[in-house]
């Protein structure tokens, strides 16, 4: 079976992946741990100097990125070093959250994915991903409200 673990850098997502591994990991599951980032937005004029090209933000910006994105791809590599068949997949994509997880997840039998547990008010005015995963996704969704 090939399950995807869809995952942030929260600690929800943390104990979802956790989860997963201590109840319903079986041997022989190939499993992707994936996070899709939001692409940074990059300036296109100099705060710094005004009609220079902003080069040193950008390279800040894109600095501080790569290592959001390197931290949550060691946090999960080391929850998963003790399972054989299962990656860490941590990509930069311009399609929203819930979007991104539905795409990634196209060819798995099963999603995982955390939830903040918000109330049905809190759901409406900020969303949900793991409301739309679970409206939108064709496969069986487990939702960890941890």
């Amino acid at each position: 079976m090939k399950v995807f673990i869809a995952v942030d850098n929260s600690d929800i997502a943390e104990n979802a992946c956790k989860w997963y591994f201590a109840k319903l990991h079986k041997e022989g599951n190939e499993v992707i741990v994936g996070h899709h980032a939001d692409q940074p937005k990059l300036p296109t004029m100099s705060l710094e100097s005004i009609g220079s090209f902003p080069a040193s933000e950008i390279t800040k910006i894109m600095t501080d990125h790569n290592k959001k994105l390197a931290d949550i791809e060691a946090k999960f590599t080391m929850i998963i070093k003790d399972h054989s068949n299962c990656k860490v997949v941590v990509q930069t994509t311009a399609d929203s959250p819930g979007h991104a997880i539905i795409s990634a997840a196209s060819n798995a039998d099963m999603i995982v994915i955390g939830s903040r547990g918000f109330g049905m008010i809190k759901r409406k005015i900020l969303g949900s991903v793991s409301d739309y995963v679970l409206h939108h996704s064709n496969v069986p969704v487990c939702i960890c409200p941890l």
